[in-house]
């Protein structure tokens, strides 16, 4: 499936936040915190970035096709969606990765200062992590916005 146009639009918003979710073998659902993602050229992959400390928890349930879910979340609004898939592969970020990732988490922490919250101390210690970028292939999205059509797949 492509990725919706409304998905490769939050790639450019800054008040989004990311989380990418997968089951492990006892059932439950983990969830680590993502710095950010990029929409492959290909338009049906997606490339998340996250702090090697999380992926480790991770990396355990990837299995080859394994089942990822990336949620995003705006703080200003709520506006949320959510992209499921399949797990491709996963390898060190590059310095152009690094980059983004480091940005991404420097913004972060500018939104939640600017809400009233120790930004540095909550995601502070990211910025001093090496970045795993996964790489999975986009099967369906949803609109997770709290409000009437949450959960409505998104066809664009």
């Amino acid at each position: 499936m492509l990725v919706s146009d409304k998905i490769k639009n939050v790639t450019t918003s800054e008040d989004f936040l990311f989380w990418a979710c997968n089951v492990g073998r006892n059932g439950i659902c983990d969830m680590a915190r993502v710095s950010g993602f990029i929409v492959e050229e290909d338009n049906e992959h997606i490339t998340f970035f996250l702090p090697e400390k999380f992926f480790d928890y991770m990396k355990v349930n990837l299995l080859p096709e394994a089942n990822i879910s990336l949620l995003m979340v705006s703080v200003m609004n709520f506006e949320s969606y959510q992209v499921k898939g399949n797990y491709i592969s996963h390898k060190y970020c590059s310095e152009e990765n690094n980059d983004f990732y480091r940005l991404r988490i420097l913004k972060s922490i500018d939104i939640i200062t600017d809400l009233g919250l120790n930004g540095k101390g909550i995601l502070g210690f990211l910025l001093e992590q090496p970045g795993i970028a996964v790489t999975f292939r986009c099967r369906e999205s949803y609109l997770q916005t709290p409000k009437p059509g949450t959960g409505t797949k998104l066809t664009d």
